[in-house]
């Protein structure tokens, strides 16, 4: 499967493009071969998301960073940082760094966005 992706940099203005290929052990039938196309682009697409969730988790939270001192203090964390991605992505926010500055500068804002998702 080949998927052409053309992605436009905000902050830089520039458009890249790139191609990348992908290897299934699928077979297409003809009759079905439309079907399998969208299950490999909704598995290509999945994985992106998750790889997504790692840069936001690697480069705005710093994560790799953090030195852990207690047993499962790790994993609490983790998972605190799983549930702020969650928030943000369910109030529609592109840039996760904007909206964690925004909440730290702000707490009003940061009750009204757990306001917005029944949070609170």
């Amino acid at each position: 499967m080949v998927v052409e992706r053309e992605t436009f940099e905000v902050a830089t203005q520039k458009t890249s493009f790139e191609t990348s290929y992908y290897v299934s052990n699928q077979v297409p039938e003809p009759s079905k071969a439309k079907s399998l196309a969208g299950e490999l682009a909704r598995a290509i697409r999945g994985h992106w998301g998750v790889e997504s969730n790692n840069w936001i988790r690697d480069v705005t939270f710093k994560e790799d960073g953090v030195k852990a001192k207690a047993g499962n203090q790790a994993q609490v964390m983790g998972l605190l940082r799983g549930l702020a991605i969650e928030l943000i992505w369910k109030t529609m926010h592109k840039n996760f760094q904007a909206a964690i500055d925004k909440f730290v500068d702000s707490t009003d804002a940061l009750e009204s966005m757990l306001l917005q998702v029944n949070f609170l």
